[in-house]
């Protein structure tokens, strides 16, 4: 089915060529060397400046030893340390001890009840274990869809943003982490009196990579969402 020219998919296709946005070097993130810093960067990076995510993910690896990044996104192979090496950890220290003196970061998933980041990367490693996922080579569809059930039902991760954005660090180059600058992004260019919702941009900026392939441009999701978001912040911090 073809889209309409006006329609919302083909406004944002024409505004994202109208802002001139380059398909992007990924950022390092992308290539994490071990799937435990996909979890602590996905469930840490909710509803914060994305610097401080990259501080606990860096504390983490010193405390550990842990390398943090492969050389490119293809070679990581299984990775070099798998889920129980990070429950292990927990084990040890203790969801208190993990947040003081490995994360050194006492953030929340909510304001409002929310539990210790720390705690929720514990329940996500225990979700994918269970789902029989502790490496990048665990993933297949019925693995995939079983933790993602799991994981939406943890405390706080009910709208699904950790989960895909966990999924694209670890390989899903199909996804769209509707974050904030995404949001707005996505507002603006469709002139909304309020930002849409994060699941309505993330599909939107889905479909606007296809369109934007159909008319010979080399998109993926993952690089339009990823140039979305540094222009977007970009010119967040001009205004700051």
């Amino acid at each position: 089915m073809e889209l309409v020219s006006a329609s919302p998919v083909s406004k944002l296709a024409d505004h994202i060529e109208q802002t001139e946005l380059e398909v992007p070097a990924l950022a390092d993130e992308y290539r994490y060397a071990s799937l435990p810093l996909c979890v602590v960067d996905a469930v840490f990076s909710i509803g914060v400046r994305y610097t401080s995510t990259q501080k606990v993910v860096s504390k983490l690896c010193d405390y550990t030893g842990w390398t943090r990044f492969a050389l490119s996104r293809e070679s990581r192979g299984v990775g070099q340390n798998g889920l129980p090496d990070l429950i292990a950890l927990f084990d040890n220290l203790g969801i208190e001890g993990m947040a003081d003196t490995v994360f050194q970061n006492r953030q929340r998933t909510s304001s409002r009840s929310g539990i210790l980041k720390s705690e929720a990367v514990l329940l996500y490693c225990r979700a994918l274990t269970e789902a029989g996922i502790i490496s990048f080579s665990d993933f297949d569809q019925e693995r995939r869809e079983y933790a993602e059930a799991m994981i939406l039902g943890l405390p706080g991760q009910s709208s699904g943003i950790a989960f895909d954005y966990f999924m694209m660090l670890a390989g899903d180059n199909n996804l769209i982490k509707p974050d904030r600058m995404v949001q707005r992004y996505v507002g603006n260019a469709l002139k909304l009196d309020a930002i849409p919702q994060p699941r309505q941009a993330a599909i939107l900026v889905r479909l606007a990579a296809r369109v934007l392939r159909k008319r010979g441009h080399q998109w993926s999701p993952l690089s339009l969402d990823h140039a979305i978001w540094r222009f977007q912040s970009a010119k967040a911090s001009a205004k700051e």
